[in-house]
């Protein structure tokens, strides 16, 4: 069921038509996707959501970021991730972007005592379609405690 959900979101995505549009302003979102501990795993679904400021500066975006990131989990434990920090990406022409992220983040079970901070990395592209946008990201993030992992989301958000 998930994977169809990513599908059918993925080509909306695509059909919608691309429009020019500036990198400079915020931005909302909400993203699906799946995190596991080894690259490109699919252990456990996600949700998210992710707000952002691009400054345009020529042929490079660069900005803040945060989000927000919990799982579909069906045993009753509440897991969530909470991210600061900043991306810089790349123009490609008709409002397409190829970027770069590195966050602080901090993790956070119930019935785990504390919570664990580490360092996200990502990589992702982007496409504008008018006032609206599309991403698809990998990101990696190292916490203490040894902990690690890999996360692959697709997402849609508003521009402002």
């Amino acid at each position: 069921m998930f994977k169809k959900t990513v599908l059918a979101v993925a080509f909306a995505t695509a059909a919608i038509v691309a429009t020019p549009a500036s990198a400079q302003g915020a931005r909302v979102g909400v993203e699906l996707g799946v995190i596991d501990d080894d690259f490109l795993g699919t252990e456990e679904a996600t949700y998210g959501l992710t707000a952002g400021y691009d400054f345009d500066i020529g042929n490079l975006a660069i900005g803040p970021v945060v989000g927000y990131t919990g799982l579909f989990d069906d045993d009753g434990t509440d897991i969530r991730e909470l991210t600061a920090g900043a991306r810089i990406g790349a123009k490609l022409g008709t409002g397409s972007m190829v970027y770069g992220t590195v966050a602080y983040a901090n993790l956070d079970a119930d019935g785990v005592p504390g919570s664990a901070d580490g360092t996200r990395l990502g990589l992702g592209f982007e496409q504008n379609f008018g006032g609206l946008y599309g991403m698809v990201e990998t990101r990696y993030t190292d916490y203490q405690y040894g902990l690690e992992f890999y996360q692959t989301v697709v997402g849609l958000g508003v521009k402002f």
